[in-house]
């Protein structure tokens, strides 16, 4: 078993979990919110959907696709 592929797939798991979240905030409008000092806003939370979601698909792809 190759234990780098499978670190690789728990880690795809939280990254898309993590844009599903921001995504949530997006479509429930609770934008601005303030967490730990830190105030999400559209632009933010914008960035904070996309980065994690492409580094799923990279993770994805790496663990399944790839040989």
């Amino acid at each position: 078993m190759n234990h780098r592929k499978e670190i690789a797939k728990f880690a795809c798991g939280v990254t898309a979990w993590e844009a599903i979240v921001h995504l949530s905030f997006a479509c429930c409008h609770s934008l601005p919110l303030k967490l730990c000092r830190i105030t999400l806003t559209k632009r933010l939370n914008t960035t904070q959907v996309i980065v994690p979601a492409l580094t799923s698909s990279l993770l994805a792809y790496y663990a399944w696709v790839r040989e």
